[in-house]
């Protein structure tokens, strides 16, 4: 009897089938899914690396263009400034200061591209507009020896270069006007180094050492360059300073690559333009190119004087004295509608 239920015990169990080897799937998938994580994890660590340096290098050309525009355009207050500003991507560290990190990152990249570990390009003014605009009697001007472009009055020197018959104000060596001439416009190529494995490889094909000083720097170090342009109005008698011989202060590479002045998108706004029209066509982005010199506003015209543009005296192209004004400085539209001693 016990014999008969371990036969019918031993029948009844399920014979097990069997297992299939699997060894090795699990890796396998892990590195499909892993890959394409890990690529999209640092290149996003690429993306916010990249997003900061360039808001931190817009603000250090803003930096630079405020110090430039108060000193005469001098390049060396214009390199101070911006390397200044620089301090805040490169953190002190226990052995070494902000100031002795950014100048280990500056030698670095010099080394490896053999040029300027950045540049800005001086797109105005133009070396043309010294020629066109120099006003010898500046004191900047006989204090350094060097070639100044008045700062004062701009409107009213505009419109005696146009009596002189300039078409619409513009120099014939440079092709901008007096308003144009004092702006500061600047162009960086800043040299931002990737942390994205790979990414370095992929600049140096991308870039070309016989190509402008961006491609340059690509191909020798795998740079990523970051190209930032501003405009400010200037604030001093702007100067033909010599450049620096570093080559991080330079003029333009080429004009192809000058500063593109482009029509106005709108209309003249405000007291400047009461009254004016644009003239079609002209240049106008951050200097339009109206005509300069302001309409009276509504209740400030001077006695026995309409609305309309205020007139000059004397015929000199010389910058107007206190005296030539018809608006004086008690004027309650002095610093309204127009400049005043």
């Amino acid at each position: 009897m016990l014999r008969f239920f371990f036969c019918l015990f031993h029948t009844a169990k399920p014979t097990p089938a069997p297992a299939t080897r699997q060894a090795g799937v699990g890796i396998v998938e892990f590195s499909i899914v892993a890959i394409p994580i890990l690529l999209l994890g640092t290149g996003s660590i690429e993306l916010a690396q990249w997003f900061f340096n360039k808001q931190a290098v817009s603000l250090a050309l803003l930096q630079a263009g405020r110090a430039g525009i108060t000193t005469h355009a001098n390049p060396a207050s214009i390199e101070n400034a911006f390397e200044e500003a620089l301090l805040p991507l490169f953190p002190a560290t226990p052995m070494l200061s902000a100031r002795q990190r950014l100048q280990q990152a500056l030698n670095q990249r010099s080394q490896t591209t053999n040029a300027a570990p950045w540049r800005i390009e001086i797109l105005s003014p133009t070396p043309g507009a010294f020629l066109d605009f120099s006003d010898s009697s500046l004191a900047i001007s006989h204090q350094t020896g060097l070639p100044a472009i008045n700062n004062n009055y701009l409107a009213e020197q505009d419109q005696r270069k146009r009596a002189l018959g300039w078409a619409h104000g513009l120099g014939p060596q440079s092709g901008q006007s007096i308003l144009q001439a004092n702006g500061l416009v600047l162009r960086l190529t800043y040299l931002h180094e990737p942390v994205l494995p790979g990414m370095k490889s992929l600049m140096r094909l991308l870039g070309g050492t016989g190509g402008t000083y961006a491609r340059h720097a690509m191909a020798r170090g795998g740079y990523l360059p970051l190209v930032q342009d501003i405009a400010l109005v200037m604030q001093s008698h702007p100067v033909n300073w010599p450049l620096p011989e570093n080559g991080k202060i330079v003029m333009p590479q080429s004009t192809s690559k000058n500063f593109s002045w482009a029509p106005l998108a709108s209309p003249c706004q405000g007291l400047w333009c009461q009254g004016q029209q644009p003239a079609s066509g002209t240049p106008g982005v951050n200097f339009p190119d109206h005509k300069p010199l302001p309409y009276w506003p509504p209740g400030h015209e001077q006695p026995g004087q309409a609305s309309g543009p205020p007139t000059i005296k004397g015929g000199t192209d010389s910058v107007p004295s206190s005296g030539d004004l018809v608006v004086t400085p008690d004027d309650p539209a002095c610093g309204v509608a127009l400049c005043c001693a």
